[in-house]
């Protein structure tokens, strides 16, 4: 791990009062104390970490901990689909952006701009058939597993939530930082 990112990512002091800088903004050591004090699981604090400064160990390790839950609990379905599974739900919950427009919601050519059939306002529409054109299966293949894959992209957005209100709960920390 690199000096930069260890001192991100370490509070530098449990002190909540105002550091002695003068301009209102936030620093990183700011930002991590708040979050040592918001009480996130490890899976919690990875997934903010990726899906918000885009941090890519967080990512493996957040990818590696779905992977792994999904592998126990779904032992009869063949690794690198299931693999297959856990990027795509990770994927549609944390990087919506539109890979055909680049989250612009327009296709530029040279003779016209056009509205982005893919997307709605740069956010990638995930749809049956997408879903099933990246999975690599067919109607039937998806049909058996569609509620397994829906309860993944539900069990993620539930750890969004709950990382979400986890640190909506440290507005007093925000307060006593004077932000």
């Amino acid at each position: 791990m690199n000096k930069e990112l260890l001192t991100i990512l370490v509070p530098k002091t449990a002190s909540l009062e105002k550091s002695s800088h003068a301009h209102d903004s936030i620093t990183p050591e700011d930002v991590n104390t708040i979050l040592s004090y918001s009480n996130l699981n490890k899976q919690e604090y990875n997934f903010l970490l990726m899906k918000f400064i885009n941090e890519t160990s967080s990512e493996n390790m957040f990818y590696r901990s779905i992977l792994s839950y999904y592998r126990n609990r779904y032992k009869e379905i063949d690794y690198d689909f299931l693999n297959k599974m856990v990027n795509l739900s990770i994927i549609e919950c944390c990087n919506p952006v539109c890979p055909i427009c680049h989250g612009t919601g327009v296709l530029k050519t040279m003779n016209s701009i056009s509205v982005c059939p893919h997307c709605t306002e740069g956010i990638f529409n995930f749809t049956e058939d997408v879903r099933m054109t990246l999975l690599q299966v067919d109607k039937k293949q998806y049909a058996i597993c569609k509620k397994r894959y829906e309860r993944m992209v539900e069990h993620i957005r539930n750890i969004e939530t709950s990382a979400l209100s986890k640190i909506g709960d440290v507005d007093v920390y925000f307060e006593k930082l004077n932000f």
